[in-house]
């Protein structure tokens, strides 16, 4: 389970629960100005138990209110991830005297023999109280150990309601006219740049580029021992309204972060862009973290895009909402101090070295060159409280830059948590950091330009 580190690792800016465990994001929605946040949480300890849904709301997704539990353990088993529908027209009958009804969709998990399948709930006060369908569930287990994490969308195709949800090492499509009744329309992952692994939390939206609409698909994908670590795959393509399908995207894998903290990341519904939160936390080691009393953190919310490169299309992200958190930035130069334990830097040059170092001689380096951009933390604070958090898989993120020329980069280090965005987002990391004392100084190598401002 979590374990008490040095000292406060909690971070000031990136959202956090008030105490015990949480991990995946679910449930997202925007509605009437407020961001809902639903999360898998364990209220009773800061490590992996009986999966609730806990709840937070935000205006600015960056300012945080906690709310009760969502959603309970029930006879069906725990509450595991899921996704909201903001049900406007009341398609599924939920909704009462002009009320619209938002309906969860999650999956029930049976603790005794692993057994899952689709579960559904709806509230008719913006998502604050539930009251689960006394017909759950609405979709039953086909047969499969793996079968959960529904994100569900309108489908203006076919003008119904359609889900994606992974189904052990592939994505299974569903419609719905109801949110109760679904029938399945699609598969994919079968064949497709195939990456050994379990599928999570997939999710499946379009994004406009110069050439016209297209889809993408996430699926976060679990690791396997001593070859690969927890991280999220993406495919763009096409979804005709009953299944998605890739275009040719080469023979690598496409990932969507170089860093190793960032998983189970999805969308929100109900809002014009795909704006996205990720668990900040890979689950390969999230029950040793030395956090104390609570264990988990969701990634800065992102605003998706896809920008055409030598290579095809790529997605790319960028801070969304932070503007006015940032405060007035000023130059900073090799050997300055550091005056914060969170702070952005904008950095811009052709090659270098950046890096935060302490007294207890901990170090956090960035090296930009003019194709690679790598992060190392192997020297960066705790690590022996898991055998998995700076192992030669997990101790130094690469990423292949995809543009040409001098790099633009923006980095945030928030406390323990650290996300880069370099090249237009083309290029993102995330990363915890657990650091004995503050970095206090800042050391600057090769011809690049740093500017740094306090997160207020």
């Amino acid at each position: 389970m979590s374990t008490k580190g040095v000292r406060n690792f909690r971070p000031k800016v990136h959202f956090t629960p008030p105490k015990n465990w949480s991990n995946d994001p679910n449930g997202m929605v925007y509605m009437d100005g407020l961001w809902h946040l639903y999360y898998q949480n364990h209220p009773e300890q800061p490590a992996w138990g009986p999966m609730h849904w806990g709840h937070a709301v935000s205006r600015d997704l960056l300012h945080w209110e906690h709310q009760p539990i969502a959603l309970h353990p029930d006879e069906l088993g725990y509450i595991f991830s899921g996704s909201m529908a903001y049900d406007k027209e009341n398609t599924s009958g939920f909704g009462k005297e002009g009320e619209v009804p938002v309906v969860a969709m999650y999956t029930s998990h049976r603790p005794e023999d692993g057994h899952e399948c689709q579960s559904i709930a709806y509230s008719l006060d913006g998502g604050f109280h539930f009251e689960k369908y006394y017909g759950n569930p609405v979709i039953d287990n086909p047969g499969l150990t793996d079968f959960r994490d529904p994100k569900v969308f309108w489908n203006k195709k076919r003008k119904c309601w359609s889900m994606i949800l992974a189904a052990k090492d592939c994505a299974y499509i569903y419609a719905s006219p109801d949110l109760k009744n679904w029938e399945k329309t699609g598969e994919f992952g079968r064949e497709e740049n195939r990456v050994e692994s379990t599928w999570e939390c997939t999710d499946l939206f379009p994004l406009q580029t110069e050439e016209g609409e297209k889809w993408v698909l996430l699926v976060s994908m679990m690791a396997l021992p001593g070859k690969s670590c927890a991280n999220i795959q993406y495919f763009i393509g096409e979804f005709d309204g009953d299944t998605f399908r890739a275009a040719k995207q080469g023979e690598e894998p496409l990932w969507l972060d170089f860093g190793f903290d960032n998983y189970a990341g999805v969308t929100f519904h109900n809002y014009d862009k795909p704006i996205y939160l990720g668990w900040g936390v890979s689950p390969e080691y999230a029950n040793q973290v030395p956090t104390g009393e609570f264990a988990g953190l969701m990634t800065m919310a992102r605003e998706l895009s896809l920008i055409k490169t030598e290579r095809g299309y790529r997605l790319a992200a960028k801070p969304f909402g932070l503007d006015h958190l940032r405060a007035v930035s000023y130059p900073v130069a090799d050997g300055d101090s550091l005056i914060s334990e969170r702070f952005g830097l904008k950095v811009q040059g052709q090659s270098g070295k950046i890096a935060f170092s302490n007294e207890k001689k901990q170090e956090l380096v960035i090296e930009i060159r003019e194709d690679v951009i790598r992060i190392d933390r192997s020297r960066a604070g705790a690590w022996d409280f898991s055998e998995k958090y700076c192992d030669k898989l997990h101790s130094v993120g690469e990423a292949k830059r995809l543009l040409s020329g001098d790099v633009d980069m923006e980095l945030l280090l928030d406390v323990s948590y650290l996300e880069v965005f370099a090249d237009k987002g083309l290029e993102t990391a995330s990363m915890t950091v657990y650091p004995d004392v503050p970095y206090e100084k800042i050391s600057i190598q090769g011809d690049l330009m740093v500017q740094i401002y306090q997160l207020q």
